[in-house]
């Protein structure tokens, strides 16, 4: 879309043309946070509610926990980049690193061992004391060395009936755990389901000769320890029903019930609940110790399970690593280059959820966790979504009553984030920024979601007289290569040009399958937001702003997302930046091609 510089106010195509008063008209108040960029292709509207009326616990940060997110002596992340998460859990047990654990000894406690235990240690001694208190879970299993690089030769705990080994083990872990004085949970095997962790047959005899021997020898030594599992690598059902079973026959129940991954953490652990009750045994504290695959881990699924898991009543879980393991400290992935990325803001986001957590419903695949904090006056959701999709959700908040320290002069001030999906994130980015009128009980709050892998966040204040969006966005279509206006693309040697594709803005895409091919976006303004295909066959390319350091951005995505904002460039000084696109000719490892297809950019003017 071109840019007139002689009529910055004008409508143009493809816009929403709104007022306040004409909103209010309509007989609600409604942000028009995004109401001014087209809607993603195949979005489909939704609506989430917040009942003010309806408060319950105080926000605890469940889901802000971390399998192996610190270095291996747990010195890293610095305090500034780890404290601002409020982390409630971790997780370790030295995987990975060189000597193979007490396995690797020759089943005895030697070197291998011995750098196990001592990482384990250094992290927990970290995390359990002020400020942050947390609770660790030593992987008792990777101490012994089952981390998935076991050899074929391996002698598993309790083969051939023979436990004495593992026994011993149990022991010795114990008596350093002890002699340590750092406050640990013992979680004691990892994934015992078949998937290279374990490979005697998930809910075997041997098994649970294995389960049972270690809890009876931790609970002998350390009658108060506290222990964990099963750790499936999933939910199941029919397992958690026999394992709960068998374990309370033996007498050897956990302390904590935990399991990994699932659909749906709150369906989960109502489920979880209902066995409990249908065995007899009293409810035992829920812990998620690893969620979210690698294709979920995006802004957008991540809030959608921290959202889902605030409704839960788990009460500690944490995020799964899949590309740097074990040791590199970067809280899985949560930092680039020692920086945050829309994940880390998410996190921080749902740190910030203060005051009492509030009722709220979700709809259409997105799912709102919200708090208010009448101290601070203020309201605040976060918003995820785990479909993938873009679209307008709104975002209904009832029963103002409930709150009426918001109100001043019949409005609410709102302030909408969104969080992109980008590696590394500056900062998340003001859509908007104003006073909207009320009915006097309720708020209607539309928020266009430009990618269906960004979150976002809605902050409510009493009212404060502003009015108007913040910085309205003009839209740039890809095919837009006239030197003549402000903002325009450019593109060298192998780059093509497609019309009528129908999930795109004016259905065209400018796309190129050569490593090196080169485009250029020159803007005038404060920042700019690209859209690009994502998809099964795309590549990785590289961003830079003004000659700057590039980043990279891979547009691998499982399922096809045609125009969301796969990059959003930092705050820049008012003037004419340029933006260099390079195809770097790379792809991730799952991704069936090297195409990049860029669809258009949303310029920030001032």
């Amino acid at each position: 879309m071109k840019r007139n510089p002689a009529r910055k106010s004008a409508a143009r195509p493809g816009w929403r043309p709104w007022t306040l008063p004409v909103l209010a008209a309509l007989g609600a108040a409604v942000l028009a946070a995004a109401t001014l960029d087209p809607a993603p292709a195949a979005a489909a509207d939704s609506e989430v509610t917040v009942d003010l009326a309806a408060q319950g616990a105080a926000p605890t940060a469940v889901g802000s926990g971390f399998l192996y997110g610190l270095s291996q002596d747990g010195s890293a992340p610095a305090d500034n980049l780890l404290q601002p998460l409020k982390p409630a859990l971790f997780r370790g047990g030295g995987a990975r690193i060189a000597g193979g654990g007490w396995l690797g000894d020759g089943y005895t406690a030697g070197a291998g061992y011995r750098v196990r235990i001592n990482s384990a240690l250094s992290q927990a001694r970290r995390v359990t004391a002020a400020p942050y208190r947390a609770t660790y879970h030593l992987l008792v299993s990777d101490v012994w060395g089952a981390d998935t690089t076991q050899p074929a030769s391996t002698v598993y705990p309790c083969d051939n009936g023979d436990c004495s080994n593992w026994a011993a083990f149990v022991d010795r872990v114990v008596a350093d755990v002890q002699a340590s004085g750092i406050p640990v949970a013992y979680d004691i095997w990892n994934e015992p389901d078949g998937t290279g962790f374990w490979q005697r047959g998930v809910n075997s005899p041997q098994y649970y000769r294995m389960w049972d021997t270690a809890v009876r020898e931790i609970r002998r030594l350390v009658p108060a320890a506290q222990i964990v599992g099963p750790s499936y690598s999933g939910y199941n059902h029919g397992w958690l029903d026999s394992w709960l079973g068998q374990t309370k026959a033996d007498n050897t129940l956990p302390n904590v019930l935990n399991w990994h991954f699932g659909d749906d953490p709150a369906t989960d652990a109502a489920d979880a609940r209902a066995l409990e009750s249908a065995h007899g045994i009293a409810p035992l504290p829920l812990t998620i110790n690893e969620y979210l695959f690698s294709q979920q881990q995006n802004s957008a699924y991540t809030a959608w399970f921290l959202d889902r898991l605030s409704a839960s009543g788990v009460t500690a879980a944490a995020h799964a690593i899949w590309s740097d393991c074990c040791g590199a400290g970067t809280l899985d992935s949560l930092l680039a280059g020692g920086q945050p990325t829309g994940q880390w803001w998410v996190y921080q986001a749902y740190a910030r959820l203060s005051g009492r957590l509030l009722a709220t419903t979700g709809g259409g695949g997105v799912a709102v966790a919200a708090a208010a904090d009448s101290s601070a006056h203020q309201v605040l959701a976060l918003l995820g979504n785990n479909s993938g999709q873009g679209g307008t959700t709104t975002v209904t908040v009832r029963n103002l009553s409930a709150a009426s320290w918001l109100l001043h002069s019949g409005a609410v001030h709102a302030t909408v984030q969104r969080i992109p999906d980008q590696s590394p994130l500056s900062a998340p980015v003001t859509v908007f920024d104003a006073d909207v009128a009320t009915d006097g009980a309720t708020l209607h709050l539309p928020v266009t979601r430009t990618s269906g892998s960004d979150a976002y966040t809605v902050t409510l204040t009493p009212g404060n007289g502003s009015t108007g969006p913040v910085d309205p966005t003009v839209v740039v279509d890809g095919t837009d290569t006239s030197t003549s206006d402000l903002d325009h693309f450019g593109y060298g040697a192998n780059w093509g040009v497609t019309n009528g594709v129908s999930d795109m803005y004016q259905q065209t895409a400018n796309w190129s399958y050569t490593g090196g091919a080169v485009a250029t976006f020159t803007f005038r303004g404060t920042q700019v937001a690209l859209h690009a295909v994502r998809d099964a066959d795309q590549g990785i390319m590289s961003l830079s702003v003004d000659g700057g350091s590039p980043v990279t951005v891979d547009n691998y995505a499982p399922s096809r997302n045609a125009s969301g904002v796969v990059w959003t460039s930092p705050r820049l000084a008012v003037g004419t930046h340029t933006v260099t696109i390079t195809n770097t000719g790379q792809r991730n490892g799952a991704s069936g091609g090297t195409n990049i297809a860029l669809d258009r950019a949303d310029v920030t003017p001032s």
